[in-house]
């Protein structure tokens, strides 16, 4: 395939800001490669949907040119941006062509991590939680149950799509990345069902 690393980027210090680069302002809404050097190394093909202060909302595009969920980073952990993709003309037609459109993401507040699984749980019925710098090798999937100004609990489900009996608490400061919408969420919520009642938790909803 193509050299991810082809046609330079722009780079980002762990202190960026959108304010402080204007070549990711100028991305939003347009086809990029992001690379997270401290987390994966072949970086993320996607349409830039939204921009917040610390946080950036990629729609996710697939090696082989599907929209595939959204997936929200932080800007900070950007390493690189190669902005406009050098294949973002291809990329666009053929999901044009494919008739490929992203799932509104208005919605989803861009305010600070918690608030953006909070929306984000209320429009899928699953979220993925990554903590790779805590848990670099896992992820944890699941229903969002509620959201504090600290942590998120997650009633998990896991790979066989059967539901876990107690809920988990993450921290939300550990938080890395989080996705949603995606096609294997999807199946898993397909098979796994809305899982069981906590009645002690109140839903985000």
């Amino acid at each position: 395939g193509p050299d991810p690393d082809a046609g330079g980027g722009a780079s980002a210090r762990r202190e960026t800001t959108v304010r402080e680069n204007p070549e990711l302002a100028q991305a939003e809404q347009s086809i990029v490669r992001i690379t997270r050097d401290a987390f994966d190394a072949h970086g993320e093909l996607g349409y830039v949907e939204a921009l917040g202060e610390d946080l950036l909302l990629l729609a996710v595009i697939s090696d082989d040119i599907w929209l595939n969920g959204f997936a929200l980073v932080r800007i900070g952990d950007i390493s690189e941006l190669e902005a406009p993709h050098e294949h973002a003309d291809f990329v666009e037609e053929a999901l044009r062509i494919r008739e490929e459109s992203s799932p509104s993401s208005s919605a989803i507040s861009l305010e600070d991590i918690g608030s953006a699984i909070r929306t984000a749980g209320r429009l899928f019925p699953l979220v993925v939680i990554h903590r790779e710098e805590v848990e670099p090798e896992t992820c944890r999937i699941g229903r969002v149950q509620k959201v504090t100004k600290d942590s998120v609990t997650l009633l998990e489900i896991g790979p066989d799509a059967e539901w876990e009996e107690e809920p988990s608490n993450l921290p939300l400061e550990d938080i890395t990345r989080v996705d949603f919408g995606g096609g294997y969420e999807e199946a898993l919520a397909l098979v796994g069902g809305k899982g069981p009642d906590v009645p002690h938790l109140k839903s985000v909803t």
